[in-house]
């Protein structure tokens, strides 16, 4: 109800001028341009294929790096404690400022926008899959080694397993920050998606299209979470249930 009546108080404030129709056009004219969401070539669909394929690819990398790397320095204390050294380091620093230097090394592409998104999501990854490691019961672990459940076997049966609740988490969160990573560097530097159409169209005040991206990364952002909840409640049944007596 609330979104609805500040929608309603918005529409009432622009068309009456109290609000600078310029800057805060009436969201049904906003809705109205909506349709260049599902025009590829000369709207905006296409960057939305390209911001969706971009979260996408840097999401898996993520989880297939950050899961094989969480559970690899565990296997050491002292290469645990190297490695959380190094990512309590670089943790805190925005994703978006590794662009120069990766662009300095790699050019101008999509290799350093690829990269530079995906610096904070695999922080994220290793930390909870690390996390999930150490959840593992002990008795479990010496089970294991009493059947000699080595290599990748105790990879994949016993560790990746035993870890799976606080991997799911940390994909839930790195999704979030996939977005806002990929959307920020297009803005910045990428010549195509969302981020790059918002910012562009702010820079000629087109402002009715710029609201309407920022309507599409709001929905993709939505689709992204509720979709996976819906996945993961699958993989994970006990995670509705806790969710229901919540």
């Amino acid at each position: 109800m609330g979104p609805v009546v500040l929608l309603v108080l918005w529409e009432l404030l622009s068309r009456t001028g109290v609000l600078p129709e310029t800057f805060f056009p009436p969201p049904t004219q906003i809705v109205a341009s909506a349709g260049i969401i599902f025009d590829i070539e000369d709207g905006i669909g296409g960057d939305v294929l390209i911001t969706v394929g971009r979260l996408i690819a840097t999401v898996v990398l993520a989880v297939a790096i950050g899961v094989g790397l969480g559970i690899a320095i565990t296997a050491s204390q002292w290469m645990e404690r190297g490695v959380n050294t190094v990512l309590a380091f670089v943790y805190p620093i925005p994703g978006v400022l590794f662009f120069p230097f990766l662009t300095f090394i790699l050019g101008r592409g999509e290799t350093a926008v690829l990269l530079t998104a995906l610096v904070t999501p695999l922080i994220v990854m290793i930390l909870y899959t690390v996390a999930g490691v150490h959840s593992i019961s002990g008795m479990l672990l010496e089970v294991a080694d009493n059947y000699d459940c080595r290599g990748a076997r105790r990879f994949f049966r016993v560790l990746v397993p035993g870890a799976l609740p606080s991997i799911v988490t940390g994909i839930r969160i790195s999704l979030g920050f996939a977005l806002i990573a990929v959307i920020a560097i297009e803005m910045v530097g990428a010549s195509s998606g969302l981020g790059n159409f918002l910012w562009e169209n702010w820079q000629i005040l087109r402002v009715t299209d710029m609201y309407v991206a920022l309507l599409c990364i709001a929905v993709l952002g939505l689709l992204s979470t509720v979709g996976f909840d819906s996945v993961a409640d699958r993989l994970l049944p006990w995670r509705a249930e806790e969710r229901s007596t919540a």
